[in-house]
C-alpha cells in the first residue's frame, strides 16, 4: 500500500515539473523573423529613396547657384550703373526760345539792316535827298519774325549738335561696357542705359527738326498772308474802280452840251 502511494506521488511531482518547462512556438518565431526582415527591407528602400532625394536637392542647389552666378545680383548691378548718365533731366531740357518769346522781342524793321552773315545787302532806308525814309513797321514785321525764327533755329542746331556728340560718345562707351558685362543682370542694366541714351538722341534730333519746321511754317504763313493781302488789294481796287466809274458816269450825265445856233445866210 505504501508502495502504490509512493508511485502516485512520484507521478504527480513529475507532472508538475513537466508543466514548468517552457515550450517554444516555432511557427510564431519564424513569423516574427519574417516580419522583421520585411521591415528592414522597407527601411533600406526608404533610406535609398532619401539618398536619391538628397542627391536631387543637391543638384538643384548647384544649378541654382550656377544660375545666380550667371545672372548676378540685380541690386548690385544697379549700384554699378551710373544713374546720372541716363540724363533724366535732359528729357525736360529746352533748346532755343519759344515762338511767343521770339515775336515779343522782334523789332519790325531790324531785318532791313541784316545781311545774313554777308549773304544779302542791307536795305537802305533813305530817300533821294538822303533823308530817313519812314517805312510801315507792320509791313516788315513778318520778315523780322521769320528772320528771328531762322536765327533761333541756327542756335538750336548748334546746341543740339553738341548734345548729339556727347550722346554718341556715351553710347560708344556703353556698348563697350555691354560687351564686357559679366552677368545677365549687368547686361540688362546696361541695356536699359543704352535704350535711354538712344531715346535722348532721338529727342535731340526731333527737336532740331521741329525748329527747322518752324522756319518753313513761318515762311508759309508769310507767303499765305502776302497772297491774301494781294487778293484783298485787288478786290478793293476793283471795287474802287467800279465806284469811280459810277461817279464819272453820274458827273457826265449832269453836263449839258450846248448846241451852237445854225449859221444865218
Amino acid at each position: 500500500m505504501k508502495t502504490v502511494a509512493f508511485i502516485f506521488l512520484a507521478l504527480a511531482l513529475a507532472g508538475r515539473v513537466r508543466a514548468q518547462i517552457p515550450v517554444t512556438d516555432v511557427a510564431n518565431l519564424v513569423s516574427n523573423q519574417l516580419s522583421q526582415a520585411e521591415n528592414l527591407a522597407k527601411w533600406v528602400e526608404s533610406i535609398a529613396q532619401l539618398k536619391q532625394q538628397i542627391t536631387q536637392f543637391d543638384q538643384q542647389i548647384k544649378l541654382q547657384t550656377d544660375i545666380r552666378q550667371w545672372a548676378g545680383d540685380p541690386k548690385a548691378a544697379g549700384n554699378n550703373l551710373v544713374l546720372a548718365s541716363l540724363g533724366a533731366s535732359e528729357l525736360a531740357r529746352d533748346y532755343g526760345r519759344a515762338q511767343n518769346v521770339i515775336r515779343s522781342v522782334t523789332n519790325s524793321l531790324d531785318s532791313l539792316s541784316h545781311t545774313g552773315s554777308g549773304n544779302y545787302r542791307a536795305i537802305v532806308s533813305v530817300d533821294l535827298d538822303g533823308n530817313p525814309l519812314n517805312r510801315d513797321a507792320l509791313t516788315y514785321r513778318r520778315y523780322s519774325v521769320l528772320e528771328a525764327t531762322q536765327a533761333n533755329t541756327d542756335q538750336v542746331t548748334a546746341d543740339t549738335k553738341t548734345r548729339e556728340s556727347e550722346l554718341q560718345a556715351d553710347i560708344a562707351l556703353t556698348l563697350e561696357d555691354l560687351k564686357a558685362a559679366p552677368t545677365e543682370a549687368e547686361t540688362q542694366k546696361i541695356s536699359a542705359k543704352l535704350a535711354a541714351l538712344n531715346g535722348q538722341l532721338a529727342q535731340v534730333e526731333a527737336t532740331r527738326r521741329r525748329e527747322v519746321d518752324a522756319v518753313a511754317l513761318q515762311k508759309t504763313a508769310n507767303d499765305s498772308r502776302m497772297e491774301e493781302e494781294r487778293l484783298a488789294a485787288a478786290e478793293s481796287a476793283a471795287k474802287d474802280d467800279y465806284l469811280a466809274n459810277q461817279r464819272v458816269s453820274t458827273y457826265l450825265n449832269t453836263i449839258r452840251v450846248r448846241r451852237n445856233p445854225p449859221d444865218e445866210k
